[in-house]
């Protein structure tokens, strides 16, 4: 309940109200309840990596279509199979993705997922990371069929795209949802099994792009 102003100083509350101008407005402002900002906030910021999902998945869907459409030539096998195991990979952080969305559809966890908190900035994160590392396999899987690969261009587009798995912000993330956990903890654990499951299809996947693919 707010609480009531006291009135200007002197007025009496039994003043008739100021007569307003015809070209002033009669609406009264209201402030939004703080509830309301970070449910609005919370579903800008989904409405906005939930494009990004759907983008990731088109591209990693096209990639699959690259591979399953590039020559097995000896020279070119054993790239292969590491390309597919690379997929393999974004494939598990993008499931991963898709049950933080679901989790993340309870207003209740709302508050972790305002667009200037942990979790929002290692989302996006993530989003451009898989985006710069799908395009940069995409080209590798053409250049495959080509026979043409380039293994220094490859790295340097793989080694810019990991910038962006900000995994420092680990700390930050558990940290809002042990505190989301005191307040709504029935709808905080489907969030923090999601996250966990984010961090460790990512940390696998930097694990294998790392790795040699020629």
């Amino acid at each position: 309940m707010p609480k009531t102003l006291p009135p200007p100083r002197g007025k009496r509350l039994t003043d008739p109200p100021a007569r307003r101008g015809s070209g002033e407005s009669h609406v009264r402002l209201r402030a939004m309840p703080l509830g309301d900002v970070t449910w609005l906030d919370a579903n800008l910021f989904l409405d906005e990596i939930g494009e990004e999902h759907l983008n990731m998945a088109v591209s990693l869907a096209a990639l699959e279509r690259a591979i399953a459409h590039t020559p097995w030539d000896p020279s070119a096998r054993a790239a292969l199979t590491v390309l597919g195991a690379r997929v393999g990979e974004l494939g598990r952080v993008g499931e991963a993705l898709t049950r933080l969305h679901d989790a993340a559809t309870d207003a209740r966890v709302h508050r972790a997922l305002v667009p200037d908190g942990p979790l929002a900035d290692y989302l996006r994160g993530i989003y451009a990371w898989v985006h710069a590392s799908l395009r940069a396999l995409e080209q590798l899987a053409a250049d495959l069929r080509a026979l043409t690969p380039d293994w220094a261009q490859l790295r340097y587009r793989l080694e810019e795209a990991k910038l962006f798995h900000f995994a420092e912000l680990e700390g930050a993330v558990h940290a809002e949802l042990v505190a989301l956990a005191l307040t709504s903890p029935e709808a905080s654990r489907p969030l923090e099994r999601a996250v966990d499951r984010l961090f460790d299809a990512a940390r696998d996947l930097a694990k294998g792009l790392d790795q040699r693919f020629g």
